[in-house]
């Protein structure tokens, strides 16, 4: 089978999309759009971006034309792949799959062009009904990872980081928790980008351009207040414009000696098998603890066990729904709960080990983007791939392949 996948450059798609149908038996052409999943609104964004839809329609022609196109997998929003482009690779006739990893912040960002695609596949199912009255085919993919294909058991050594790790960006409210953490004294390691940068969370945000506010108001207005509801939808507007206060200098002394700055991707396994406690979070948007909360499952919810780490995030009706909490991974819900869990598990690690070695073995069984993608060609009623001996690909287990 070739696909053709259709993505932003310089993060996570590539290593984990293409790589994944890759790891089905796939043969891959990879298009990148961009390295952000958006364009720019100004008169030469504008003229750019006609000229990426120019060229991803003529490698999609002469692919079809070679007789190497069986499905268009893209994760692509409107504000790139114009609506006329959507239209044209419709007429070559092969089956098409928009990927969208983000339901709960921006779902609307399809409704042009979602329902020229056989599938939209859906990261997570809210606001379904908004994507169905747009004559969108919703189809539920989770996150998934892939896992080393010379990966080893979990190591029953003694972790080299006897605390909690944290991995990832500084949005405020983990700032905010991960402050709280240090200031009880817990053992803290912190990696990620931007985290020494003076002034973190003060910046203003940029005003939007206003050829994307008008986009916006004429293609989404009237869906989203259908949707969301006005209160929701006001509420939205004004989280957009609200100002984060900034990482007052009092907190982040806390955070002294804690923070390690940026890791190479090649780190991430021994950084997370070599911490006793592997720290995550699932909230997205909205107050903590109300009813305005939103949290989301991430791609580090399956990055993390896949790699043989003890994983404790957030909790959220999803990942009840993907993990078992107290067997395959641990959650927690609030500051007291995350306290009480921490110093519960460092001094248990049995219990930890326990859990970080089921927590993979359900990951390679049940979330791997082989499997997640096998899945949705039986969605599309498509072949799996063959082997070079002609028999079907059944078993996506890297680890035994």
């Amino acid at each position: 089978m070739q696909v053709l996948t259709v993505l932003c450059g310089g993060g996570w798609m590539s290593n984990n999309l293409s790589e994944g149908w890759r790891r089905l038996g796939c043969k891959v052409e990879e298009f990148f759009y961009g390295s952000h999943m958006g364009k720019a609104w100004d008169r030469r964004g504008l003229r750019e971006n006609k000229q990426v839809n120019t060229r991803l329609l003529a490698t999609a022609r002469r692919l079809k034309a070679e007789g190497r196109l069986d499905l268009i997998f893209a994760v692509i929003y409107d504000d790139v792949l114009e609506e006329n482009t959507a239209k044209e690779l419709r007429k070559l006739e092969v089956p098409m799959v928009n990927f969208h990893v983000d339901l709960v912040g921006q779902w609307y960002r399809i409704l042009r062009t979602g329902k020229y695609f056989d599938r939209v596949a859906c990261a997570q199912e809210d606001h379904w009904s908004g994507l169905i009255r747009a004559n969108i085919r919703p189809y539920l993919m989770p996150m998934a990872a892939n896992p080393e294909t010379s990966q080893s058991a979990v190591s029953t050594d003694l972790p080299e980081f006897e605390g909690l790790l944290y991995l990832g960006s500084p949005w405020l409210y983990r700032r905010e928790v991960l402050v709280h953490l240090a200031q009880l004294g817990l053992p803290l390691r912190i990696y990620g980008h931007n985290w020494l940068e003076k002034g973190v969370g003060s910046a203003k945000p940029q005003p939007q351009p206003w050829r994307k506010t008008s986009h916006d108001i004429r293609h989404y207005l009237l869906p989203r207040v259908r949707e969301e509801g006005r209160p929701d939808l006001e509420t939205t507007v004004r989280n957009r414009w609200n100002i984060h206060p900034p990482f007052k200098s009092t907190l982040a002394s806390s955070l002294n000696g804690c923070v390690r700055g940026a890791y190479e991707t090649t780190e991430f396994t021994s950084l997370v098998r070599g911490a006793a406690i592997n720290l995550g979070f699932t909230h997205f948007s909205g107050a903590p603890g109300t009813k305005f909360e939103r949290r989301q499952v991430r791609l580090r919810e399956f990055e993390i066990p896949l790699a043989g780490g003890f994983y404790m995030t957030q909790d959220c009706l999803q990942l009840r729904q993907l993990f078992n909490p107290g067997c395959t991974v641990e959650t927690w819900n609030n500051l007291r709960e995350l306290k009480e869990k921490t110093q519960y598990y460092l001094a248990h690690p049995a219990e930890r080990l326990r859990i970080a070695r089921q927590g993979q073995e359900h990951c390679i069984k049940n979330h791997t983007w082989a499997i997640r993608f096998a899945e949705l060609l039986r969605e599309l009623k498509l072949s799996l791939p063959m082997n070079p001996g002609g028999s079907m690909i059944t078993d996506f287990n890297p680890l035994t392949r």
